[in-house]
């Protein structure tokens, strides 16, 4: 990220300390509420519109289990004070190390308008890499879709090297934190009438990492009878950035910053558990381009080995279990932005981007015989964006196609032909005053929607200050109600009275919700743009890697 980036992004967040501290300066107490494990205390919003329950602990790290699945929170006596958020230990600006260890904690937002019915509940996973994040209203204050009348909960998992080591070993066997998910949405399910909600209806939304997460928990069998529909957004669990394809030579390829040489698994684990958190956090950070979506050394997912006495998350590729068809079967949304790409070709080449290196675009679990044949790829790609141009919008073409449209569009199809529950597919294109995420990094004047720009007509982040968004109240409106209606119905358009009426998309390119200043229907994708991935000489369709452990 720029410098100019980064300063922007500094001073909104000290701003966003700011604002958060005199919101919670200024909440009543709200009443009390008892979960399985104790007592809980939230605070009244600025606003007045919602109670919120901050911190909750749900699940609980030990030394033991570091790099493993969580434990149950031990109970505690008198009332827990849940007024204050956190996150997970993570990298944040300049160097600078947020969060802690023990995070495994979620926020819980419920509307005071209440009806005499338990209220359907909206669980969100956050983005962010697997790498930065928080479920609390830093980033993802809830307070425009309690006011559709659900309740919403936002939940911290593990990041990184501390939620992601993947050695195929007992004593880390991967997946810890899409295994906090799991335990995450357990508490909920054991929970969530003590607040007003609905166990037995349950949505989970997400977006980037956070819609990868929500596709894997469809695909694990530890989820199953834990939500009732997904919403997936700009994230596949097919994405190449989505899976590790060679844990354990990624494991060692760290592990040579402190000095050993092994692809040993146990002595691998020795080296990552004789380290603190923070040192991880900063070894990691420490690697060339490890901001970027195409760094090789990003800890993610993986497809975990067959251990006895181990719960496992996922044992086959995704690729795989949804051939299969045996995952459970939700209604869904499934959709991305029509510029995803702007937002990491701003985070590798900065607001003036020169001449592509194509061959860094082409994941690293590609094999090639010769690096000719490497070269020969990258030369079609190139030829097919018209990279020699230098033209932006092509640019952007080609970090949206190959890591966000590809690989959603091809889940959604194999979703679309192994499940008999209905998809709803939406383009969101819309570019107005709250596109932050494409400000942020120095592209406000192009046209169209990054990735992370329908974020803030959904949530209103206590991060930093937004008063253009009275000019977006209309946008913020049709946003909440149609991703609440989901939640309440199963239907993103149950009336007319929306405006155009959003259907299930059926067939080959079905019919999608394309989102802007007026929604109309229109196919899910550029059938043009997809046949490129069909070119045998290419090669750079979504599933085509090999997995170890």
């Amino acid at each position: 990220m720029r410098a100019g980036t980064w300063r922007r992004a500094w001073l909104w967040a000290r701003w966003g300390v700011l604002v958060a501290m005199l919101a919670w300066l200024s909440g009543e107490p709200a009443p009390t509420v008892r979960v399985h494990t104790g007592w809980v205390r939230g605070r009244l919003s600025a606003d007045g519109q919602f109670y919120h329950y901050k911190g909750v602990p749900y699940a609980t790290i030990t030394p033991e289990t570091r790099f493993r699945a969580p434990l149950e929170v031990p109970p505690w006596s008198g009332v827990l004070d849940a007024t204050v958020g956190t996150r997970c230990l993570q990298h944040m600006f300049l160097g600078v190390l947020m969060g802690q260890v023990d995070c495994l904690t979620l926020d819980v937002a419920v509307p005071i308008k209440r009806t005499d019915r338990n209220l359907p509940v909206m669980v969100y996973i956050h983005g962010g890499g697997f790498q930065y994040g928080t479920g609390s209203d830093f980033l993802y204050g809830p307070d425009y879709l309690v006011r559709q009348e659900v309740i919403v909960v936002g939940i911290n998992y593990r990041l990184s090297i501390e939620g992601f080591l993947c050695l195929g070993t007992e004593t880390a066997p991967g997946n810890a934190g899409l295994k906090d998910q799991v335990a995450a949405l357990r508490w909920i399910k054991r929970n969530i009438a003590a607040f007003g909600g609905d166990p037995d209806n349950v949505t989970l939304f997400g977006e980037s990492a956070g819609a990868v997460s929500t596709s894997m928990l469809v695909l694990s069998p530890l989820a199953r009878g834990l939500f009732h529909r997904v919403i997936a957004q700009s994230g596949s669990s097919l994405s190449p950035w989505a899976v590790q394809h060679r844990p354990l030579h990624l494991a060692a390829a760290l592990a040579e910053r402190f000095g050993y040489r092994t692809e040993d698994p146990h002595e691998l684990y020795q080296v990552y558990a004789n380290r603190t958190p923070e040192e991880l956090v900063r070894a990691r950070m420490s690697i060339h381009r490890s901001d970027s979506i195409t760094a090789e050394l990003l800890f993610v997912p993986c497809v975990e080995r067959d251990i006895p006495g181990v719960e496992a998350f996922i044992t086959e590729h995704p690729l795989n279990v949804i051939r299969s068809g045996n995952y459970t079967k939700v209604p869904m949304i499934i959709g991305y932005n029509d510029n995803e790409g702007i937002y990491f070709l701003a985070m590798d080449y900065g607001i003036s981007p020169k001449m592509l290196d194509i061959s860094r675009s082409i994941q690293s679990d590609l094999v090639f015989a010769e690096d000719s044949e490497k070269t020969i790829v990258a030369k079609k790609i190139a030829d097919h964006y018209s990279l020699e141009k230098l033209d932006l919008s092509r640019m952007i073409d080609l970090y949206s196609d190959l890591y966000f449209k590809f690989p959603i569009v091809n889940e959604a199809m194999m979703y679309a032909e192994t499940t008999d529950q209905p998809i709803y597919y939406y383009v969101f294109k819309y570019s107005g005053w709250l596109n932050m995420a494409k400000v942020i990094v120095g592209y406000g004047g192009v046209t169209g929607a990054s990735h992370g720009d329908e974020l803030f007509y959904l949530f209103r982040p206590q991060s930093f200050p937004q008063p253009q968004r009275l000019f977006e109240l209309h946008m913020i409106e049709k946003m909440t109600v149609m991703w609440t209606n989901f939640a309440k119905y199963g239907d993103p358009t149950p009336t007319s009275s929306e405006g155009v009426r959003w259907k299930p998309g059926v067939g080959v390119n079905p019919s999608a919700l394309h989102i802007d200043q007026r929604c109309t229907v229109a196919p899910f994708y550029d059938e043009t743009t997809m046949r490129m991935q069909d070119d045998d000489d290419l090669k750079i369709s979504a599933g085509c890697c090999s997995i170890d452990v």
